[in-house]
Order: structure tokens, then C-alpha cells, then sequence
């Protein structure tokens, strides 16, 4: 993890490396779709994540998030924000390799902040990042040190030094907290996750992150679909990377096939989003379009493709790529309420 005391913004592990160029890209468009709907939750002030943590988080993990917060004085959102960010770094502990700049663990601290801020969370007499009472406290303790509870968007800033990176954690707590809403407290938070704008806004930002991990991507059949949620980098498919994006809109639903999704959410386009699906043969396929304005010029839809990058991930596709009768061939469904 690279937090506290380090000078310079952390992209995720796959994103290190990026053109510079692409990174800025990335952030102004995350920081464009937040201005434009008030996406995911981001205030002055802090903001509260209420109630007990959601179904949506590893229920072995709930009395670590909780008496992390407790001990740190993190109040009733800590251990939806904990949880936020161990999803964000490692996928609740699933993924725990060491990243190009060396961070580790469960919450993915450099071995410098580590030495700051490792404890010992469960008492055997070890400070090991591996371990998630270990990590999950010692984020606790970075956090509070950092300005929480009273100023949320600066402790996770300390996290990790980027704008996005709050948004991302500050929408999956959002996500994990047990009634799925945060409440103002200061500088004004987004509405429930029920609400469309802010459904969309969250849709939109997750798919830009992925597309900026594309060119080290791959494509996977099958990839994922024995998670449900996904892992926040896959791997992908078609229907699991379009299975993810519903899922961090806050659907609740399971990764689907093609053949499912094509009975999910209602029938026909959507206002804001489309699922185009082709459920059955060897063209079997799936992609999500975003409507004109919330996305990058040009790229309104998302998803795999191998006329785009064969082989690679999901992210934006031009629309100059899908002719009419191509998309004439596919079924559109769209989230309910979208």
C-alpha cells in the first residue's frame, strides 16, 4: 500500500506502468462523470456509511472491519470504508500478489508505511501484511491518523494519493454498507445507490478503470463466473466483464452467461444503459451501451471485443465499429430503472 507518507498518487497494480497521458485521461473522465451526476460519494466533510455491512462482504471478515473500527475510533461507516478498501486493493484477500511497487498484503502496504503503521490485530506477537487482522487494523490506524472519522475524503486520500481512488473506495463502501446509503455529513453526499444518475455514474467510472487496464489484459472464457461479485480485475468475458459492471451499479445480481442475461432486466434499450445480448451459438455475445454524454467521445459502448483488441479485456469501443445490421442481430435488455 502505498499511503501516508508517500508523495505520489498510486495507480492499481495493472495500471502502474501506463502513459502518463492515459492516467490523466483516466482521472479527468472519473472526475468529469462524478461532477456530472454527483457520483459515487465524495464530501468535504466525510461522509457516513450507515448500518451493519451487506450480505455483499466474506462474512469472516465482518468482525475484522468492525473491531478495527472500533479500536480506532473509525465510528459506524469505518468497517464499511475498511471493507471498501480491501476490496479495491485485493479483492477481500483474493488477490495477494506483490505490486511493481512493491506493495503487499491483504491491504497492500509498502513495506516503509507498513514499518509506520503495522500492528498486531490478533495478539499472536506478529506484524505480518498477509495477515487480514494484521493489515485490516493497520489500515484502521493509517486511516485515523490520517483525519478520520471527520474527514473521509482526506484520510483515504492519504491512502492512496488520487482522486479516483477515493471515488472508487467511497462507492464500494457505499455498496457494502448494510442499508446501501450514505448520509451527508458536511460537504453533501450522493443520494442512495438506487439512484439512476448515480447507478450510471458508478457504471461509467468502473468501465474507464478497466479500459485503462485493457492493454495488459486478457481475455478469458469462462473467466469469473464461479464469483459472484466478480473480482474487481477479472478475469474477463464477455457476459462476466458485463456481469461486473451491473454488480458495481449495485444490482445484486450473479455473473451470468449470455443465456441469462438475456432474460435479465427488462426487455428492449435502456435510457442510460443497454445490454445488447446474442445468447445462443459460436457468435454468442454480450456488450453494454452507455448513452451519448457520459462517456469518452465516440465510445459509447463497452465490453469485450475482438475487432477492438483480440484477446484483451473489456473496455471502450468506438461506436464507428458496430454497423446497424450487426447490432440488429442482438437482443437488448436494460437495468431496471436505467
Amino acid at each position: 500500500m502505498e499511503a501516508g507518507s508517500l508523495p505520489a498518487p498510486r495507480a492499481p497494480k495493472l495500471l502502474l506502468g501506463l502513459p502518463l497521458g492515459l492516467l490523466a485521461a483516466l482521472i479527468g473522465l472519473l472526475l468529469a462523470v462524478t461532477v456530472m451526476f454527483g457520483a459515487a460519494p465524495s464530501c468535504d466533510g466525510g461522509g457516513e456509511a450507515v448500518g451493519a455491512l451487506s450480505s455483499k462482504v466474506p462474512k469472516r471478515l465482518v468482525p475484522i472491519y468492525e473491531q478495527a473500527a472500533a479500536k480506532y475510533g473509525l465510528g459506524d461507516e469505518g468497517p464499511s470504508i475498511l471493507a471498501g478498501i480491501n476490496w479495491v486493493e485485493t479483492g477481500f484477500g483474493t488477490n495477494l500478489g506483490v505490486s511493481s511497487a512493491e506493495a503487499e498484503g491483504w491491504m497492500q502496504f509498502l513495506p516503509s508505511s507498513w514499518e509506520a503503521f503495522g500492528v498486531d490485530g490478533n495478539g499472536d506477537g506478529i506484524k505480518d501484511p498477509y495477515n487480514p487482522w494484521d493489515a485490516i487494523f493497520a489500515a484502521a490506524r493509517l486511516l485515523r491518523a490520517s483525519g478520520a472519522p471527520q474527514d473521509w475524503h482526506g484520510a483515504i486520500f492519504s491512502y492512496n494519493h488520487a482522486e479516483w481512488y477515493v471515488a472508487e473506495v467511497l462507492a464500494d463502501a457505499h455498496r457494502f454498507a448494510g442499508d446501501g446509503t450514505v448520509e451527508a455529513s458536511g460537504g453533501g453526499c450522493a443520494a442512495a445507490a438506487s439512484a439512476p444518475n448515480e447507478t450510471v455514474a458508478r457504471m461509467v467510472a468502473e468501465a474507464a478503470r478497466l479500459s485503462a487496464l485493457r492493454p495488459t489484459s486478457e481475455y478469458v472464457w469462462g473467466g469469473s463466473h464461479g464469483a459472484s461479485p466478480t473480482p474487481p480485475n477479472g478475469p474477463f468475458d464477455c457476459s462476466s466483464a458485463v456481469s461486473h459492471l451491473l454488480q458495481v451499479g449495485g444490482f445484486d445480481n450473479p455473473t451470468m452467461d449470455t443465456t441469462q442475461l438475456v432474460r435479465w432486466g427488462e426487455s428492449g434499450p435502456g435510457q442510460w444503459v443497454t445490454i445488447f445480448v446474442k445468447p445462443y451459438g459460436a457468435d454468442a455475445h454480450t456488450f453494454i451501451r452507455f448513452s451519448a454524454g457520459v462517456t469518452p467521445p465516440g465510445e459509447r459502448y463497452w465490453g469485450t471485443s475482438g475487432i477492438v483488441a483480440p484477446g484483451k479485456g473489456p473496455g471502450w469501443i468506438g461506436e464507428d465499429k458496430f454497423s446497424a445490421s450487426y447490432l440488429a442481430g442482438f437482443q437488448m435488455r436494460h437495468p431496471p430503472g436505467l
